[in-house]
């Protein structure tokens, strides 16, 4: 939602800079003082010092209200905001953008009013304040509809149901979405076709509703593949094969997977590659079969290796080792986790270290070995309080105690007789 991308940036600073010199005379001696003041803030900004361009910008602000020059005046507080959003400092933005807008409204300039209230929805999504922005895109959404512009409707419809969902109202998201996508397929827009199909999908997804994401998913691999966007292409046919593993439709599932891996392949592309093939592991597991998971994931370390995915390696060993747990192979499971565990060492990869020592402690539960889980449990507290991760020692320790209380419990070694 938040363009904070650097080309976003770029295309509205060429914008901007032509904006701002609308109004100067062609052929005029000698630059404004406010023209001045805002091509050496632009300077400052590009060379990266953002407090001082922001000072600059308070000048050249300054010097516009002294001479009337409303027009300007709005461009600037507008800019001042964009900057603040940049340094993430969300308030101020929303500030300057509100100041902006009192502006416009003065002015009469519904284009001013527009780029304002657009402003200001995305800087109360980003202050997690989804009702404030979902009152500012209602607004946005009206005053576009006025103006009849349907790309504006579309930019209005569209923060609406991202707000909605930001508000925890997912399923209040979809109607302004769908909307939006039939606005976009009017355009005849296929980019703004392919962000609104892919925020239906992610809404559907939140509703838990996986028959919808796979048949969106499965849209934008057609438009995708209208637009040659291969990688498109294979990220959601890899989204549509999880769908369908969600829904229960493994036979799909592994299809869409397969197309996937093939796209990732074709594309030299081995991280989707490695998480194809795991993904493939996990659905063989799914269906009881241990040895072709174990294939799957033996090829997906691999094909990590390969490519230096440390991360890669770890995980896809933490499923090995929980795809023989699962066929109840604890001697196999036990040498895979151990495998996980020291890849995870040596990576200093902190936050797989807890996870395959709280793995462990969960097998050891199962197997009933107390001893063995609260050892592992404990080990990987330690790991969690030198994260500071609070809600992940939490868990650990509520873990701990269920195994503590479990009736039947044994420990690695018999107790002593009295």
């Amino acid at each position: 939602m938040r363009a904070s991308k650097w080309s976003a940036r770029l295309t509205w600073l060429l914008g901007t800079l032509w904006v701002l010199t609308v109004g100067v005379p062609v052929g005029q001696a000698a630059v404004s003082s406010v023209e001045r003041l805002r091509t050496e803030a632009e300077e400052l900004w590009l060379e990266g010092q953002a407090e001082q361009a922001l000072q600059k910008y308070g000048q050249a602000l300054t010097r516009a209200r002294e001479t009337g020059e409303r027009d300007r005046e709005w461009q600037l507080l507008d800019r001042m905001g964009r900057i603040h959003l940049e340094q993430d400092q969300f308030e101020q933005a929303l500030e300057h953008f509100q100041q902006g807008l009192k502006v416009a409204l003065d002015l009469g300039d519904r284009s001013a009013q527009v780029i304002q209230l657009a402003a200001i929805g995305e800087s109360y999504n980003l202050l997690q304040q989804p009702q404030q922005a979902i009152a500012t895109y209602e607004s946005l959404l009206s005053l576009e509809e006025e103006r009849r512009d349907r790309v504006g409707q579309w930019r209005a419809l569209y923060g609406l149901g991202f707000s909605q969902k930001a508000n925890g109202s997912p399923a209040q998201a979809v109607p302004y979405i769908q909307r939006a996508l039939e606005l976009a397929r009017n355009l005849e827009d296929q980019s703004l076709e392919s962000v609104t199909l892919q925020e239906l999908e992610a809404d559907y997804a939140g509703l838990g509703d996986y028959t919808q994401v796979a048949r969106y998913s499965e849209e934008i691999v057609q438009l995708a593949r209208a637009m040659g966007d291969r990688r498109l292409v294979a990220d959601k046919l890899a989204t549509s094969g999880y769908a369908y593993e969600q829904a229960e439709n493994f036979p799909r599932a592994a299809t869409q997977y397969q197309a996937a891996l093939g796209t990732y392949r074709d594309l030299h592309d081995t991280g989707g590659e490695w998480r194809v093939l795991d993904d493939l592991g996990r659905l063989a597991v799914k269906q009881g079969d241990t040895i072709e998971a174990v294939t799957r994931y033996q090829d997906a370390f691999k094909v990590a290796q390969q490519a230096g995915l440390r991360a890669g390696q770890v995980s896809t060993l933490e499923h090995t080792a929980a795809a023989y747990r699962s066929a109840k192979d604890y001697e196999k499971a036990t040498a895979y986790y151990q495998q996980a565990l020291k890849a995870a060492k040596e990576a200093k990869l902190r936050e797989y270290e807890w996870l395959v020592l709280s793995d462990l402690a969960g097998m050891y539960g199962e197997m009933s070995n107390t001893k063995g889980a609260v050892t592992h449990y404990r080990q990987a507290l330690t790991v969690v309080r030198q994260l500071g991760d609070k809600d992940a020692e939490k868990q650990l320790q509520d873990a701990m105690a269920r195994v503590e209380k479990q009736p039947g419990r044994r420990d690695s070694k018999p107790p002593r007789k009295r």
